[in-house]
């Protein structure tokens, strides 16, 4: 029987691999684990309707974190469980001191995109996320459109390729009390095709979210909803907005290939990304008499020769 009851596992970097594909074994494994009762949950940046196809590939058949944290989606009845979203009144402060500031800013919605003008940045980003059955659209517009659309406002991202710049514009941003603001303490390198031109990106990003709203909270609000203890949770990322939840679970797995930062507060750290790192940890904690039947196989090859 398992000491863990959930597996909160976070997808880009994490649960797929470089080449953003799902290995067969960590579907295979996955699936076990929730098989057997285990409670496994994708946390992710990405919208909900870019996230149900992996749900669907590893037998996560209960519940959905995504958009950083600000919602939780019931899989069974498709319906919101929970959420924090970003006001447009708040929205329009953050937008405010871009513009003042000449700062690159990305406003993500459940549905869209939405960007004043398009740089490799923003096509970077909307080419991980798009999936061609969501229909998910990046529209270029500004604060009108912003302000009139129906769709909630998931978070914020701004970009600066000027590291200077970017500092000052986090340190303004941390004075709006209704936002969390949560910056890659590295300099992102990208490559994108753009025009069948490989292009190299070099820059600095932050999420804003609305207060309160990260991975870890989205888990919490899940594991008390279940009557799940902290230390029955198994956390897995590689990212500074994994970090949260890699901090607070009973056990937080940060992978290799993942930031310096998060490998540093974690419990463990996995194998890569493209090593079924995933698979790897949930054989060994979780679905432990695998890792035992494939080493005593081994063993008596070993004893043979």
């Amino acid at each position: 029987m398992s000491l863990y009851k959930m597996i909160a596992v976070d997808i880009d970097g994490t649960l797929l691999n470089s080449k953003n594909e799902l290995s067969e074994n960590t579907k295979k494994v996955l699936k076990e684990a929730s098989d057997r009762g285990i409670f496994v949950v994708l946390t992710s940046g990405r919208i909900s309707k870019n996230v149900l196809n992996f749900c669907n590939q590893i037998g996560a058949d209960k519940y959905l974190i995504s958009e950083n944290g600000a919602s939780i989606i019931n899989l069974k009845t498709g319906e919101l469980e929970y959420s924090k979203y970003i006001s447009k009144e708040v929205a329009n402060k953050v937008i405010d001191l871009c513009e003042e500031n000449s700062i690159y800013y990305m406003v993500y919605t459940q549905e869209e995109l939405i960007v004043k003008n398009i740089k490799y940045m923003s096509l970077f980003f909307y080419k991980q996320n798009y999936n061609p059955n969501a229909r998910i659209k990046q529209v270029v517009a500004g604060r009108d459109y912003i302000n009139a659309t129906n769709s909630n406002i998931t978070k914020l991202m701004i970009c600066d390729e000027d590291r200077s710049i970017y500092r000052s514009i986090i340190n303004k941003l941390k004075d709006i009390e209704e936002i969390d603001v949560l910056p890659v303490p590295h300099t992102s390198v990208k490559k994108i095709k753009v025009d069948g031109e490989e292009k190299t990106l070099k820059y600095s990003y932050a999420d804003i979210s609305a207060k309160g709203a990260n991975k870890w909270t989205a888990v919490e609000y899940l594991a008390n909803k279940l009557g799940i203890k902290k230390s029955e949770i198994i956390a897995i990322g590689d990212n500074i907005n994994d970090m949260h939840m890699i901090y607070n679970a009973g056990l937080g797995v940060a992978m290799s290939n993942g930031s310096p930062y998060v490998r540093r507060i974690a419990n463990k750290v996995a194998p890569s990304n493209d090593n079924d790192g995933v698979a790897q940890i949930v054989e060994k904690y979780v679905l432990r008499w695998r890792v035992f039947l494939r080493d005593n196989k081994k063993n008596k090859f070993k004893m043979k020769k």
